[in-house]
């Protein structure tokens, strides 16, 4: 008995495959935080920044406390708001490179938002 596609389904095929293999690339150069690599390579801090939102390792912590993580920050009160900047370096783009920054928002003394941007 043969096998045959269907041109719908070599599309199919072909997206499926496409959405995996990407999501497999990003997986792969995405990298979890690491304390000692946000100090020694600022530069390529952006590689961290999904990681830090979507585990809320900042969230809930006193400013003191990401300074002790982070080191201090850039800049802070970005927009007349209680907050902290931190460069994440530029990462890859096909248009102009843009630097990346990672603000903390606070409010009462504790991080309850961290949000990833462009300068």
């Amino acid at each position: 008995m043969r096998f045959i596609l269907k041109k719908h389904d070599k599309v199919l095929f072909v997206f499926f495959a496409a959405a995996l293999i990407g999501s497999f690339l990003i997986w792969t150069f995405e990298e979890q935080f690491d304390e000692r690599g946000w100090s020694a390579s600022p530069s390529m801090r952006y590689q961290m920044a999904d990681d830090i939102i979507d585990s809320d390792l900042l969230i809930r912590k006193s400013k003191e406390d990401v300074i002790d993580l982070l080191g201090l920050p850039y800049d802070t009160n970005l927009f007349g708001k209680d907050n902290f900047v931190y460069k994440l370096g530029k990462p890859p783009s096909f248009s102009e490179p843009k630097v990346a920054l990672l603000i903390i928002v606070f409010e009462f003394n504790h991080a309850v938002e961290v949000i990833e941007s462009t300068e």
